[in-house]
């Protein structure tokens, strides 16, 4: 019974987070799990993570005002091509920060759901032994 006991702890102990990945350009649907212990931890650095595509969206919306480096037609061209590839279309740069940094903050939500939830449990746990 022990290990019955033991394996329904750690499972309660534990978060499963719905996410998704890259297959070949197309998003398929993932999940993990994770530890409840290792949740602020990761929030931390999902949030360190938010912060540095912060940064590279600024790049991009400066990239997409870029000035030829020339004022020839070829030079013209460049700076908007570079502007469309760093804009907000499918598939460009901002577009695709935007994306990643929607999808770090659905995980960072639901991992601070997830430690809200244990916490209430632990809490409803340990006034019941009371």
């Amino acid at each position: 019974m022990d290990g019955v006991v033991d394996a329904a702890r750690t499972a309660v102990r534990r978060a499963t987070i719905h996410t998704a990945i890259n297959s070949g350009g197309t998003a398929k649907a993932a999940s993990f799990s994770v530890d409840i212990e290792q949740i602020p931890g990761l929030i931390t650095k999902y949030e360190e993570a938010q912060d540095k595509l912060l940064d590279i969206l600024t790049k991009a919306q400066e990239l997409r005002k870029i000035s030829p480096p020339g004022k020839d037609e070829v030079s013209n061209r460049l700076a908007n091509a570079l502007g469309e590839m760093a804009g907000e279309s499918e598939g460009c740069l901002s577009w695709a920060v935007n994306d990643a940094r929607s999808r770090i903050q659905s995980m960072i939500d639901q991992l601070k759901a997830a430690q809200g939830t244990y916490q209430r449990t632990d809490e409803a746990a340990s006034i019941r032994q009371v």
